[in-house]
């Protein structure tokens, strides 16, 4: 999740939009502006249903055969991608690196949004998203 938040926060921030969402403003300001408008209210209700569809489908379900292989596996014996061929150090050596990745993604929108409130830019060009 921290990985979509950077990316999203900096595509945003290179003044990428959806149709119809050119008016709403990058970083923290957008969640005032899709507060404020009957638009918005849907993006954030759909934004709400699809986390919800998403943490139901992605869950360790007790209704499937399956048991996990380790906490936070979440592949529910639908996905595999070769992952069962690897050996067990390298199925080790891949969980570290991916837990190393979202441990640096955290930081990384933690930076983006302390220095947004403080009012320094960190981005090229000085550029400060919601000002």
């Amino acid at each position: 999740v921290a990985m979509l938040a950077v990316t999203g926060y900096l595509t945003t921030a290179a003044g990428v939009r959806f149709p119809g969402a050119e008016d709403i403003p990058d970083g923290l300001a957008s969640w005032q502006a899709l507060l404020d408008t009957k638009d918005g209210m849907n993006v954030l209700m759909q934004m709400t249903a699809f986390f919800v569809v998403a943490e139901i489908v992605n869950r360790d379900a007790d209704w499937l055969d399956n048991k996990a292989e380790f906490v936070g596996d979440y592949r529910n014996g639908a996905l595999d991608f070769g992952w069962d061929k690897l050996s067990e150090d390298m199925k080790f050596k891949k969980r570290s690196i991916e837990l190393n990745n979202g441990r640096a993604a955290m930081m990384g929108i933690w930076g983006l949004v302390t220095h947004e409130i403080m009012g320094v830019s960190i981005l090229p060009g000085g550029y400060l998203p919601g000002h």
